[in-house]
């Protein structure tokens, strides 16, 4: 899917006042202060659908004081020996160690990394991705753990962003926790239809909210269990299985990885990755793509 037609399909997904739902990070939409200019033309609805929740939630990933005696916390040792060429490896087996415990046939590893923009990277680029993830499985019941910088998706008053999904219907549960390394955890269950128009289109999802799950096509609703746990001020890590499911009783009752082990692979201070460069204005993140430029 190009960026084009992504722009054409949130355009009409604004139209219709749908709430966009992307549930994997390679379909990005920036939000935040950052504007983004192209020197061709690109509809400016690609950050239209976003939601920004007030308040910032500044969770260091690197703590300790600087003395010469300081021991690195995991995460910071990780980061210290970060191989970017190892973290296919690295993040596969980390990913297929916890989720073949409850999916012993996992099947083969989808590994893909992005720079800001969302865009595939060859391997001489992984040092400057933005994101990188670990797919398995098919559409119809996936499982993945993806890594992202971006403040837009660190962003936010966590207990209000559950409320509010939950009040809307957007999240049918959502529960948030502390770890002791002050990770901030959050649960939450949902429902989407696929983007696309034919049936094996699932690029991306709309959001369906509870009280109209009734509305749509059984064969056309995917449900979603997601732990989100926010590193940083700008890492973020989803672990999610995704199942294809003709009701929320289905899907319920087809769940396979328990949430504990999602939270585990959310938490996993080994599966981090550094900020990524910034283009050559200094503004943003670096991307593949010359006719992309940011403002401050």
């Amino acid at each position: 899917m190009t960026h084009d037609d992504l722009a054409t399909l949130l355009r009409d997904d604004v139209s219709r006042h749908e709430p966009h739902w992307l549930p994997d990070v390679s379909v990005p939409v920036h939000v935040g202060r950052t504007r983004v200019r192209r020197r061709r033309v690109v509809s400016a609805t690609l950050a239209a659908g976003a939601l920004v929740v007030a308040g910032v939630v500044a969770v260091p990933l690197l703590g300790g004081d600087d003395g010469p005696d300081r021991v690195l916390d995991p995460a910071e040792q990780a980061l210290a020996e970060y191989d970017a060429q190892q973290m296919p490896l690295t993040l596969e087996q980390h990913a297929r160690g916890v989720l073949e415990r409850s999916v012993p046939d996992l099947g083969p590893a989808d590994f893909l990394a992005g720079d800001g923009q969302g865009q595939a990277l060859p391997p001489k680029d992984y040092d400057k991705a933005s994101g990188m993830s670990v797919t398995f499985g098919t559409p119809e019941h996936e499982y993945r753990v993806s890594l992202d910088h971006s403040r837009g998706e660190a962003e936010g008053d966590p207990q209000r962003y559950c409320a509010s999904g939950l009040d809307e219907g957007y999240y049918f549960t959502c529960t948030v926790d502390t770890d002791d390394l002050g990770n901030v955890i959050l649960v939450t269950t949902s429902a989407g239809r696929p983007m696309g128009l034919s049936p094996g289109e699932t690029e991306g999802y709309l959001a369906v909210v509870e009280d109209k799950l009734d509305e749509v096509d059984p064969d056309r609703l995917f449900f979603f269990r997601t732990v989100k746990v926010v590193k940083s001020e700008t890492l973020v890590t989803y672990s999610t299985e995704q199942l294809k499911a003709p009701s929320l009783e289905a899907a319920a009752a087809g769940w396979q990885v328990p949430v504990a082990d999602l939270v585990e692979l959310g938490t996993d201070p080994a599966l981090v990755i550094p900020e990524p460069p910034t283009d050559d204005s200094g503004c943003g993140p670096w991307t593949r793509d010359p006719g992309v430029s940011y403002s401050c």
